[in-house]
């Protein structure tokens, strides 16, 4: 197979204190990618003038008037305007390991010519402490792993978050057009999993479980740091799309994932407010009956009620373990 090229696309606003950190990592690759795309998505601060000493290194700078939420706009004028056949994403806080475009490379390579998505693992760092990701940790050391869609799905589901995180991944170009790009004016928050989901149903991708990106929680990430609104996650809606032409278990996959993310997207609104019955709208409750409960619960109960139930659950379940761990000593 022939060397596939990929280009490095990094969305930038308001990054000027972390964004050399995330282009030298670019830029100190074993294997170098054959495009460089920072769009700068009307930054305030001093990006551009941090950026300015890169511009040397080949680096294409675009620009917007007007940020987009969650950098979504931003990727996708570098999408259209990449001429490589696959796009790697990389946000200006995180960075990827040395090894990391080769280790998708790799994958590429040994990979059938319809896959349409390398993914790897990443370790979340704290100031404290890291913590790989979940599901790749889950087949650390048995090689690369083929994911079609309700793979993809049930792994989403069992490990309560999605298996793609933007920085530890490549999409082939002609996939992201197919899929419809970024939902950059539909969603402020999740599009990313919302592109992954609709671009996993046309094709599928491969695994590796070496952790090969850095997620910097320290940083007071924008888009991770944003108030969850009491509003219907735009995810809800491609869900129930891919429902209404989903038959077997594919339908009830997809079903248990509309559960499982409109519960855990109605549990961080309901740390501080009451959750509107909007959220949850379409939740199948004969999946998961205990769930809707709480979801009522969260919606009608007090909110100073919520939090004294949420102490008493924690306590209960701490309680439970450390009686697991005597019986076992």
């Amino acid at each position: 197979m022939a060397r596939q090229t990929i280009a490095a696309v990094i969305p930038v606003h308001n990054k000027g204190r972390l964004v050399a950190r995330a282009i030298a990592s670019v830029l100190s690759q074993t294997r170098p990618v054959d495009e460089i795309i920072v769009v700068d998505d009307a930054s305030t601060d001093d990006s551009l003038e941090q950026l300015q000493p890169f511009l040397a290194s080949g680096i294409r700078l675009l620009r917007r008037d007007q940020p987009g939420p969650g950098g979504y706009a931003a990727r996708n004028l570098a999408i259209r305007e990449a001429k490589s056949e696959w796009i790697a994403f990389l946000d200006a806080d995180d960075a990827w390991k040395p090894d990391f475009i080769e280790e998708i490379s790799r994958m590429i390579a040994e990979a059938p010519a319809s896959t349409g998505c390398a993914f790897t693992g990443y370790e979340t760092v704290w100031p404290d402490r890291a913590k790989r990701d979940g599901y790749s940790a889950s087949f650390e050391g048995r090689g690369y792993r083929r994911v079609d869609f309700n793979a993809f799905v049930s792994a989403w589901i069992k490990h309560g978050s999605c298996p793609i995180w933007t920085s530890a991944c490549a999409m082939r170009r002609d996939l992201l057009l197919k899929a419809g790009l970024f939902p950059e004016h539909r969603c402020r928050r999740g599009g990313d999993k919302d592109l992954w989901l609709r671009a996993l149903a046309e094709a599928d991708a491969i695994s590796s479980s070496r952790p090969s990106a850095t997620y910097y929680k320290e940083t007071g990430n924008q888009v991770t740091r944003m108030e969850a609104t009491n509003i219907r996650h735009c995810l809800s809606a491609t869900l129930e799309q891919m429902m209404s032409e989903a038959v077997g278990r594919r339908r009830t996959l997809l079903r248990r994932l509309f559960n499982s993310e409109a519960f855990e997207y109605a549990r961080r609104i309901g740390q501080r407010e009451r959750v509107s019955p909007e959220i949850y709208r379409g939740f199948f409750v004969s999946l998961d009956p205990s769930r809707y409960v709480i979801l009522l619960a969260l919606t009608y109960m007090p909110v100073p009620l919520q939090q004294a139930l949420r102490n008493c659950l924690l306590w209960g379940s701490s309680m439970a373990r450390k009686i697991v761990r005597q019986s076992a000593a």
